[in-house]
Protein backbone atom coordinates (compact mmCIF):
# COMPACT_ATOMS: atom_id res chain seq x y z
CA UNK A 1 0.00 0.00 0.00
CA UNK A 2 1.58 3.52 -0.79
CA UNK A 3 0.30 5.89 1.63
CA UNK A 4 -0.76 9.74 1.13
CA UNK A 5 -0.83 11.19 4.19
CA UNK A 6 -4.00 13.99 4.12
CA UNK A 7 -3.30 16.53 7.45
CA UNK A 8 0.23 17.19 7.68
CA UNK A 9 3.13 18.62 5.42
CA UNK A 10 6.68 18.36 5.68
CA UNK A 11 8.42 20.87 8.31
CA UNK A 12 9.60 22.95 5.17
CA UNK A 13 6.88 23.06 3.11
CA UNK A 14 4.51 24.13 6.68
CA UNK A 15 7.11 27.26 6.94
CA UNK A 16 7.15 28.39 3.40
CA UNK A 17 10.01 27.69 2.38
CA UNK A 18 11.02 26.14 -0.87
CA UNK A 19 13.73 23.72 -1.04
CA UNK A 20 16.67 22.15 -3.51
CA UNK A 21 15.88 19.01 -5.73
CA UNK A 22 16.16 16.04 -3.16
CA UNK A 23 16.42 12.20 -3.80
CA UNK A 24 12.75 11.22 -5.27
CA UNK A 25 13.12 8.59 -3.01
CA UNK A 26 13.47 10.53 0.30
CA UNK A 27 10.67 12.18 -0.99
CA UNK A 28 8.56 9.19 -1.07
CA UNK A 29 9.72 7.55 2.24
CA UNK A 30 8.97 10.91 3.65
CA UNK A 31 5.80 10.67 3.09
CA UNK A 32 5.29 7.14 3.62
CA UNK A 33 6.68 7.81 7.15
CA UNK A 34 5.28 11.46 8.03
CA UNK A 35 2.55 11.56 11.31
CA UNK A 36 -0.76 11.48 10.30
CA UNK A 37 -4.33 11.14 11.51
CA UNK A 38 -6.34 10.31 7.17
CA UNK A 39 -4.61 9.08 4.40
CA UNK A 40 -5.84 8.00 1.05
CA UNK A 41 -4.67 4.33 0.49
CA UNK A 42 -3.04 3.48 -3.13
CA UNK A 43 -2.81 -0.17 -3.97
CA UNK A 44 0.45 -1.42 -5.56
CA UNK A 45 -1.29 -2.68 -8.33
CA UNK A 46 -3.11 0.35 -8.77
CA UNK A 47 0.43 2.14 -8.83
CA UNK A 48 2.19 -0.02 -11.19
CA UNK A 49 -1.16 0.75 -13.62
CA UNK A 50 -0.10 4.17 -12.92
CA UNK A 51 3.40 3.58 -13.80
CA UNK A 52 2.16 1.74 -17.02
CA UNK A 53 0.07 4.82 -18.15
CA UNK A 54 2.93 7.07 -17.45
CA UNK A 55 5.39 5.17 -19.59
CA UNK A 56 2.60 4.74 -22.50
CA UNK A 57 2.74 8.43 -22.57
CA UNK A 58 6.46 9.48 -22.20
CA UNK A 59 7.76 11.64 -25.44
CA UNK A 60 11.26 12.35 -25.05
CA UNK A 61 14.13 11.77 -27.49
CA UNK A 62 16.20 10.66 -24.33
CA UNK A 63 13.99 7.58 -23.57
CA UNK A 64 14.13 4.45 -25.99
CA UNK A 65 11.13 3.32 -27.67
CA UNK A 66 8.67 1.25 -25.52
CA UNK A 67 6.85 -1.24 -27.34
CA UNK A 68 2.95 -3.08 -25.91
CA UNK A 69 5.28 -5.90 -24.31
CA UNK A 70 7.64 -3.51 -21.95
CA UNK A 71 4.36 -1.13 -21.21
CA UNK A 72 2.57 -3.74 -19.88
CA UNK A 73 5.14 -5.12 -18.04
CA UNK A 74 5.59 -1.98 -16.33
CA UNK A 75 1.70 -1.81 -15.23
CA UNK A 76 2.18 -5.14 -13.88
CA UNK A 77 5.50 -5.01 -12.08
CA UNK A 78 3.11 -4.84 -8.65
CA UNK A 79 0.66 -6.84 -9.50
CA UNK A 80 1.84 -9.86 -7.05
CA UNK A 81 0.98 -7.22 -4.29
CA UNK A 82 -3.21 -7.95 -4.82
CA UNK A 83 -3.13 -10.32 -2.12
CA UNK A 84 -1.89 -8.08 0.28
CA UNK A 85 -3.55 -4.72 -0.59
CA UNK A 86 -7.57 -5.72 -0.80
CA UNK A 87 -7.42 -4.32 3.20
CA UNK A 88 -5.29 -1.80 4.58
CA UNK A 89 -2.25 -3.67 7.10
CA UNK A 90 -2.14 -1.85 10.72
CA UNK A 91 0.35 -1.52 13.15
CA UNK A 92 -0.48 -1.93 16.85
CA UNK A 93 -1.91 1.34 17.01
CA UNK A 94 -4.20 1.26 13.97
CA UNK A 95 -1.91 3.11 11.87
CA UNK A 96 -1.70 1.74 8.15
CA UNK A 97 1.71 -0.06 7.18
CA UNK A 98 3.02 1.71 4.05
CA UNK A 99 4.59 -1.10 1.34
CA UNK A 100 8.07 -0.45 2.69
CA UNK A 101 7.15 -1.99 5.98
CA UNK A 102 5.77 -5.29 5.31
CA UNK A 103 7.99 -8.71 6.51
CA UNK A 104 10.40 -9.51 4.39
CA UNK A 105 8.73 -13.10 3.80
CA UNK A 106 6.13 -10.91 2.58
CA UNK A 107 8.02 -9.04 -0.27
CA UNK A 108 9.82 -12.19 -1.47
CA UNK A 109 5.78 -13.64 -2.16
CA UNK A 110 4.48 -10.19 -3.80
CA UNK A 111 8.06 -10.11 -5.66
CA UNK A 112 7.56 -13.57 -7.77
CA UNK A 113 3.97 -13.41 -7.59
CA UNK A 114 4.59 -10.20 -9.75
CA UNK A 115 7.41 -11.69 -11.89
CA UNK A 116 5.32 -14.61 -12.68
CA UNK A 117 2.04 -12.62 -13.63
CA UNK A 118 4.33 -10.35 -16.23
CA UNK A 119 6.10 -13.34 -17.43
CA UNK A 120 2.13 -15.07 -18.43
CA UNK A 121 1.99 -11.74 -21.22
CA UNK A 122 5.68 -12.30 -22.36
CA UNK A 123 8.99 -13.41 -22.43
CA UNK A 124 10.80 -9.62 -21.82
CA UNK A 125 8.11 -8.97 -19.37
CA UNK A 126 9.22 -11.31 -17.28
CA UNK A 127 12.71 -10.49 -17.48
CA UNK A 128 12.12 -6.90 -17.11
CA UNK A 129 10.32 -7.66 -13.94
CA UNK A 130 12.64 -9.74 -12.60
CA UNK A 131 15.81 -7.85 -12.80
CA UNK A 132 13.84 -4.58 -11.01
CA UNK A 133 13.31 -6.88 -8.10
CA UNK A 134 16.85 -8.39 -8.40
CA UNK A 135 17.67 -5.06 -7.99
CA UNK A 136 16.14 -4.31 -5.07
CA UNK A 137 17.25 -7.67 -3.63
CA UNK A 138 20.71 -6.91 -4.07
CA UNK A 139 20.30 -3.54 -2.70
CA UNK A 140 18.79 -4.76 0.47
CA UNK A 141 21.72 -7.79 0.70
CA UNK A 142 24.07 -4.48 0.58
CA UNK A 143 21.87 -2.11 2.78
CA UNK A 144 19.79 -4.14 5.37
CA UNK A 145 21.17 -6.00 8.22
CA UNK A 146 18.99 -9.03 7.89
CA UNK A 147 18.69 -11.87 9.88
CA UNK A 148 20.65 -14.52 8.53
CA UNK A 149 17.97 -16.78 7.71
CA UNK A 150 16.41 -13.94 5.85
CA UNK A 151 19.46 -13.00 3.79
CA UNK A 152 19.85 -16.45 2.98
CA UNK A 153 15.96 -15.71 1.35
CA UNK A 154 17.14 -13.16 -0.62
CA UNK A 155 19.98 -15.02 -2.04
CA UNK A 156 17.91 -18.13 -3.02
CA UNK A 157 15.02 -15.78 -4.77
CA UNK A 158 18.47 -13.94 -6.85
CA UNK A 159 19.56 -17.46 -7.72
CA UNK A 160 16.14 -18.80 -8.54
CA UNK A 161 15.28 -15.13 -10.79
CA UNK A 162 18.98 -15.76 -12.59
CA UNK A 163 18.11 -19.09 -14.03
CA UNK A 164 14.37 -17.47 -14.98
CA UNK A 165 15.88 -14.93 -16.36
CA UNK A 166 18.58 -17.23 -18.37
CA UNK A 167 15.63 -19.15 -19.79
CA UNK A 168 13.35 -16.25 -20.66
CA UNK A 169 16.24 -14.97 -22.85
CA UNK A 170 16.02 -17.67 -24.86
CA UNK A 171 12.59 -16.83 -26.18
CA UNK A 172 13.25 -12.97 -26.97
CA UNK A 173 15.96 -11.34 -28.81
CA UNK A 174 17.03 -8.58 -27.24
CA UNK A 175 20.60 -7.87 -25.78
CA UNK A 176 21.39 -7.18 -22.28
CA UNK A 177 22.23 -3.97 -23.09
CA UNK A 178 19.02 -2.69 -24.38
CA UNK A 179 17.30 -5.11 -21.46
CA UNK A 180 19.00 -3.11 -18.81
CA UNK A 181 18.03 0.26 -20.16
CA UNK A 182 13.95 -0.79 -20.36
CA UNK A 183 14.56 -1.87 -16.62
CA UNK A 184 15.85 1.63 -15.71
CA UNK A 185 12.63 2.72 -17.44
CA UNK A 186 10.54 0.32 -15.56
CA UNK A 187 12.05 1.69 -11.87
CA UNK A 188 11.89 5.39 -13.15
CA UNK A 189 8.53 4.89 -13.88
CA UNK A 190 7.75 2.92 -10.67
CA UNK A 191 9.76 5.97 -8.75
CA UNK A 192 7.57 8.79 -10.66
CA UNK A 193 4.46 6.98 -9.87
CA UNK A 194 5.42 6.47 -6.32
CA UNK A 195 5.83 9.94 -5.89
CA UNK A 196 2.58 11.28 -7.80
CA UNK A 197 1.16 8.71 -5.14
CA UNK A 198 2.19 9.50 -1.96
CA UNK A 199 1.35 13.20 -2.30
CA UNK A 200 4.71 14.67 -2.40
CA UNK A 201 5.46 18.40 -2.70
CA UNK A 202 9.16 18.23 -2.32
CA UNK A 203 11.11 19.73 -6.00
CA UNK A 204 13.20 15.96 -6.91
CA UNK A 205 15.06 14.23 -8.70
CA UNK A 206 15.45 11.05 -9.95
CA UNK A 207 18.52 8.74 -10.27
CA UNK A 208 18.09 6.62 -13.61
CA UNK A 209 20.04 8.33 -16.55
CA UNK A 210 18.85 8.57 -19.78
CA UNK A 211 21.11 9.17 -22.67
CA UNK A 212 23.50 10.70 -19.59
CA UNK A 213 20.67 12.92 -18.37
CA UNK A 214 18.46 13.17 -15.30
CA UNK A 215 14.87 13.64 -14.50
CA UNK A 216 13.89 16.64 -12.37
CA UNK A 217 10.05 17.44 -11.19
CA UNK A 218 8.98 19.94 -9.25
CA UNK A 219 5.11 20.27 -8.46
CA UNK A 220 3.63 23.60 -9.47
CA UNK A 221 0.41 24.04 -7.58
CA UNK A 222 -1.68 20.86 -9.24
CA UNK A 223 0.70 20.80 -12.07
CA UNK A 224 3.78 18.49 -12.26
CA UNK A 225 6.80 19.54 -14.51
CA UNK A 226 9.65 17.32 -15.71
CA UNK A 227 12.88 18.91 -17.00
CA UNK A 228 13.73 17.63 -19.40
CA UNK A 229 9.57 17.55 -20.77
CA UNK A 230 8.56 14.04 -20.83
CA UNK A 231 4.70 14.48 -21.50
CA UNK A 232 4.19 16.68 -24.92
CA UNK A 233 1.99 19.22 -24.28
CA UNK A 234 0.85 17.19 -21.15
CA UNK A 235 -1.09 14.83 -20.30
CA UNK A 236 -4.34 13.94 -17.49
CA UNK A 237 -3.95 11.06 -15.36
CA UNK A 238 -5.62 9.46 -12.71
CA UNK A 239 -5.33 6.64 -9.49
CA UNK A 240 -7.49 4.68 -7.78
CA UNK A 241 -7.84 5.83 -3.49
CA UNK A 242 -9.66 4.68 -0.72
CA UNK A 243 -9.83 7.02 2.77
CA UNK A 244 -8.71 5.91 5.77
CA UNK A 245 -10.18 5.84 8.24
CA UNK A 246 -13.04 5.32 6.42
CA UNK A 247 -15.92 6.77 8.30
CA UNK A 248 -15.43 10.52 7.61
CA UNK A 249 -16.19 10.87 4.15
CA UNK A 250 -16.59 8.43 0.81
CA UNK A 251 -13.62 5.76 1.33
CA UNK A 252 -13.22 5.29 -2.93
CA UNK A 253 -12.22 8.28 -5.04
CA UNK A 254 -10.11 8.81 -8.14
CA UNK A 255 -6.47 11.19 -7.81
CA UNK A 256 -6.25 14.01 -10.84
CA UNK A 257 -2.84 13.89 -11.89
CA UNK A 258 -1.80 17.11 -14.31
CA UNK A 259 1.47 16.56 -15.64
CA UNK A 260 3.52 19.43 -17.55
Amino acid sequence: MVLYPLNSLPENHAQGHPTAPISAWDAVLGTQRQAASDWWLVAQPDHAALAGDLAARIRSPQFPPLDADVVQAIALHDEGWAAFDRAPNLNGRGRPLSFFEMALKDFLRAWTDSIERARQESAIGGILVSEHFCRLGRWRLQSVEDTPEDGAAVHDFLEREAERQQQLSRRQNRGLEEILVLVDVLQFCDLLSLYLCCGARDAVKFPQKFNGQTVCMQRDGELYRTDPPLFGGGVSLAVRARRYPSSQVSSATTLPLLLG
